[in-house]
């Protein structure tokens, strides 16, 4: 069964590893080692915190990982049950309302990822320029 255009968003082959749950804790554990290392080399646990907030995006990916692991729009899919045919005769088992969920749900996750590292690093930025 070909899965219909509907159901798949712009961004699901993109996503999908980012319910990896290997790969997700690898990430962690290796942005606690950079963490750790950078603070002992600078002497600085400010490091560490820092690197807490890509840390905590792990967290979220992990909770967040229906929404990546069959699709945006396919992971709050209602009507599996019901499903039809698109135009293109490929089964569609989504609706327009699952499919402004799932995007809202990835707009959110998106913006939470994003929010994490500019409180995690935000303040580098002065030291920039």
């Amino acid at each position: 069964m070909k899965t219909s255009k509907h159901d798949v968003h712009k961004f699901d082959p993109y996503i999908k590893f980012l319910g990896d749950k290997k790969a997700v804790i690898g990430f962690a554990i290796v942005m606690a080692i950079i963490g750790i290392s950078l603070s002992i080399i600078k002497s600085d646990w400010l490091w560490f915190s820092r690197f807490g907030s890509l840390i905590t995006i792990a967290g979220l990916l992990l909770l967040s990982s229906p929404s990546f692991m069959k699709g945006i729009y396919l992971s709050n899919a209602s009507a599996f049950g019901f499903a039809s045919l698109d135009e293109d005769g490929n089964t569609r088992v989504t609706n327009e309302e699952d499919r402004k969920l799932g995007s809202k749900i990835f707009s959110g996750i998106v913006i939470t990822i994003l929010g994490t590292v500019v409180w995690g690093f935000g303040d580098l930025i002065g030291k920039l320029c």
